[in-house]
């Protein structure tokens, strides 16, 4: 086939742009040509970069609303795949989600849109929960089929009646396996914490620092991966508090599964999410997680069972956790059964290269 993946921007690890990376890859892998057009900046990160994949840019793909600019994108969007003349279209990312199925529907170029969480999910404001919300349904006339990557999402816009049931269908989000089985978590000197997330509104850092503070005494150290607008404030509520010698800050980190391997508990504070990867990754690698019950975590977080979806109750978790060896042992094999069952690649990939062979 000649498949091309379409995503709002290749800029950064996000969960989304993983996901077109490792299916692009698997692809190409499998003989398909695979073309990968985004916005954005034009340069890609190269833990994003293939040597098999073709990348397309669009200059006028932004992530914010922009009438104007987003006309001229649509446009430049359609010229594109008009000129690539791919078979299907693989649609990624809210904006892209909403361009690209007009341009492909313009087109009578069969296509199929991945949600990677809602723009109207809790916990976004309410105003834009109900401009998304008449956005999506509106492009859902024209939309034939729909993957959501947890059951959540797709229950949610059956709810507010954004597609018909026949149009939509959940596809779990699937890692690749990168556990190194000759390591094993605990019997360290530390108990290592782990949060890989962006520092930005939907993930709640300084709130999870909060709860360490009273545990200070406790033998644990937190390790935060990522970047963001919000990364200065929180490193200044660290030194405020004198937690400059329990807290590690890392920045953007190409290899995560490294520190998985380093890793005895994750955690994961948001105020909304699809199904995120980092959760799946870190029980790939056997470990306990401690996530905010939003979107379709509890789906992969079973409470009390491979660890703890958070009641306001955060700080009594991660007590738990960081003084029960046992504990994170016991959390830590089950977070491993659940990933072989439902989450690995191989999975999500089948189902979706199904996916795009019934459209054809």
């Amino acid at each position: 086939m000649r498949i091309v993946q379409l995503i709002t921007h290749m800029n950064e690890l996000g969960g989304a742009q993983v996901h077109v990376r490792d299916l692009s890859r698997q692809l190409a892998m499998d003989g398909h040509t695979v073309t990968i057009v985004s916005g954005g900046e034009e340069k890609v990160p190269k833990d994003l970069v293939l040597p098999s994949i073709t990348y397309v840019h669009s200059k006028f793909l932004i992530r914010n609303i922009h009438p104007i600019k987003d006309f001229i994108a649509l446009l430049d969007i359609r010229k594109k795949i008009k000129k690539l003349r791919p078979e299907i279209v693989a649609i990624h990312s809210s904006k892209a989600g909403i361009l690209g199925r007009i341009a492909c529907w313009s087109l009578r170029i069969p296509f199929v849109f991945t949600a990677h969480g809602w723009s109207f999910t809790e916990g976004v404001e309410k105003k834009q929960q109900r401009f998304y919300r008449k956005v999506e349904r509106c492009i859902g006339k024209i939309s034939s089929t729909v993957i959501t990557v947890c059951d959540h999402d797709r229950n949610l816009a059956l709810k507010h009646q954004v597609l018909p049931f026949a149009k939509i269908k959940t596809i779990h989000n699937g890692v690749i396996d990168t556990k190194n089985a000759g390591l094993e978590n605990g019997n360290r000197e530390f108990v290592n914490i782990l949060m890989v997330a962006r520092f930005e509104k939907p993930k709640k850092q300084q709130e999870l620092l909060e709860a360490l503070i009273s545990l200070k005494d406790l033998n644990w150290h937190m390790i935060f991966a990522g970047d963001g607008s919000l990364k200065q404030k929180t490193a200044q509520f660290v030194q405020e508090n004198n937690l400059g010698h329990k807290v590690t800050f890392l920045g953007n980190h190409s290899n995560v599964s490294e520190l998985l391997n380093e890793t005895d508990i994750f955690v994961l504070n948001s105020s909304w999410e699809g199904l995120p990867l980092s959760i799946l990754e870190a029980m790939a690698h056997g470990v306990p997680i401690i996530a905010s019950n939003v979107g379709g975590v509890k789906e992969a977080v079973r409470n009390g069972q491979n660890g703890f979806l958070i009641h306001e109750n955060l700080q009594e978790q991660l007590s738990l956790l960081i003084e029960g060896e046992l504990l994170r042992k016991k959390m830590g094999e089950k977070s491993r059964e659940i990933y072989e069952g439902i989450f690995t690649f191989e999975k999500m990939y089948q189902k979706t290269l199904t996916t795009y062979y019934n459209l054809l």
